[in-house]
């Protein structure tokens, strides 16, 4: 069985990300005017719209963590217009160690990625970490 297309675009991404690549998220992989919002209490939390600003926001999740986070997707589940990324998110810096696990939501639309919700299983250990 093929993967969907729009598995494939966030696929992409997450690959990317993995090369810290934000050149080819911003350029290929995200519309104009993108939005992620991002749960918790720190920094980064709240919602990030449009392309400069989701890539300041990753930008800045690398430099918090030292390029130390990574995303390991587990499986996709895909159809017309949304993707849902199960996956694995570790981590280790300054003594603190991640290993949590999560869904990632995106909207997808003409092979452009619109919009992300993220939903860690716990999101005070996210923030814990990225204190």
């Amino acid at each position: 069985m093929s993967e969907h297309p729009n598995a494939g675009v966030v696929r992409s991404a997450y690959d990317a990300l993995a090369k810290n690549d934000l050149d080819q998220v911003r350029d290929n992989l995200l519309a104009d005017d993108v939005v992620f919002h991002v749960p918790g209490r720190g920094a980064l939390a709240g919602d990030h719209r449009g392309k400069e600003a989701v890539i300041d926001y990753l930008r800045r999740l690398g430099e918090a963590t030292q390029g130390a986070l990574r995303f390991e997707p587990e499986s996709f589940l895909a159809d017309d217009d949304r993707v849902a990324a199960v996956l694995r998110v570790v981590g280790e810096r300054g003594g603190r160690v991640l290993d949590e696990r999560g869904v990632h939501v995106f909207r997808v639309a003409d092979g452009r990625i619109t919009e992300r919700w993220s939903f860690p299983q716990d999101s005070y250990a996210v923030d814990e970490f990225l204190a």
